[in-house]
């Protein structure tokens, strides 16, 4: 690996996705803490030795180190992500280490194929600031049939989205996406959340990405909540499953739709279908069964393929094996995993 093309940002982001501390992996290999804060800043080039040990306790490709592509973050323009509370730093760029490395592994495996990409980009704006509207704009477009969605991450790859679910290491974020110029929408859902939040969340972000490619304003959150209320449960078909609301109400909505129950009564007061002392009675009622951290009759996870059929067309067509593809595509085997490897160290030459 010429050391020309060492780029200090990969350090930083192989580090991060470990969930690594500067001072962790100094110990690993071997070096003060502020050689590899000089190394990340490329204040001083380590040597190729370095840069293999570097890989091995981080347990990367040593490719990784030499690749020139640009990092985003959580919350830029680019990066939209729905989160349940405020995170801690560390967590949050653990998750974007994440997904600019699953980013990096999408984009070099879509090198090799055509891929169509039907996703529109519909700034609220230009539908009188209505996320709603925009939603059944998109279900026209991607010909989604009347009445409940049996599997949303079918019809985002069907649409030409990419879906990768990832362990995030933590349930406070529950996805995210990364649309580049060039590049399908390419959507990170964390697959340690309930099937109904997963769907609920995954919607969301299809929001982000067709409202907000060219649009972001304030209000993006609450814009990206409707459109997912309206593409999963259209107000004109599911009023009347929302009549008389009551736990049992939506325990039987729920199987129907796929939402949460919670969902569902968001919906129903977003509606005027119930006011706001029911709404508050009913959630008050959930939380009293303990049904609002683990609801009852759960929505199985939905699997996505198209990642999947990438890898193995790259085994079964361009004849690479698994060694090449960690080697030059994917960089790891083991994406997602915090786990300390081994301490391996390297002589301290300072």
């Amino acid at each position: 690996m010429s050391l020309l093309k060492y780029n200090p940002a990969m350090i930083a982001l192989a580090r991060e996705s470990r969930g690594w501390t500067q001072k962790h992996l100094a110990n690993a290999v071997g070096v003060g803490q502020a050689t590899i804060c000089k190394y990340e800043l490329g204040n001083v080039t380590p040597s190729e030795a370095e840069i293999a040990t570097i890989a091995r306790v981080l347990d990367y490709s040593p490719q990784l180190f030499s690749q020139a592509d640009q990092v985003y973050g959580l919350g830029s323009s680019l990066i939209f992500h729905r989160k349940r509370v405020r995170i801690t730093m560390r967590v949050q760029r653990r998750v974007q280490a994440e997904i600019n490395l699953r980013h990096m592994q999408v984009v070099r495996l879509l090198r090799a194929v055509e891929h169509d990409n039907n996703f529109p980009s519909i700034p609220p704006e230009s539908e009188g600031d209505n996320p709603e509207r925009v939603a059944r704009r998109v279900r026209e477009i991607f010909d989604i049939k009347p009445g409940p969605i049996s599997d949303m991450t079918s019809v985002v790859e069907n649409a030409g989205g990419i879906v990768v679910n990832v362990d995030f290491g933590t349930r406070l974020i529950d996805g995210a996406h990364l649309w580049l110029t060039g590049t399908p929408p390419i959507f990170f859902m964390n697959s340690e959340v309930p099937g109904e939040r997963y769907r609920f969340s995954l919607a969301h972000e299809v929001g982000h990405a067709v409202m907000h490619h060219s649009s972001a304003l304030d209000d993006v959150e609450a814009q990206a909540n409707l459109f997912a209320s309206e593409f999963l449960m259209p107000r004109s078909l599911i009023r009347d499953d929302l009549r008389g609301l009551n736990l049992e109400v939506a325990a039987r909505s729920k199987r129907v739709w796929k939402v949460s129950m919670q969902a569902l009564i968001m919906r129903a007061g977003h509606l005027r279908i119930i006011g706001e002392a029911t709404r508050r009675r009913l959630f008050s009622h959930l939380s009293a069964r303990g049904y609002r951290m683990n609801e009852p009759w759960p929505i199985p996870l939905e699997t996505p393929s198209k990642l999947a059929a990438l890898i193995e067309f790259h085994k079964k067509e361009l004849l690479l094996t698994t060694e090449d593809l960690s080697r030059d595509i994917m960089f790891t085997e083991h994406l997602g995993e915090t786990e300390p490897k081994p301490m391996l160290r390297m002589v301290n030459d300072d």
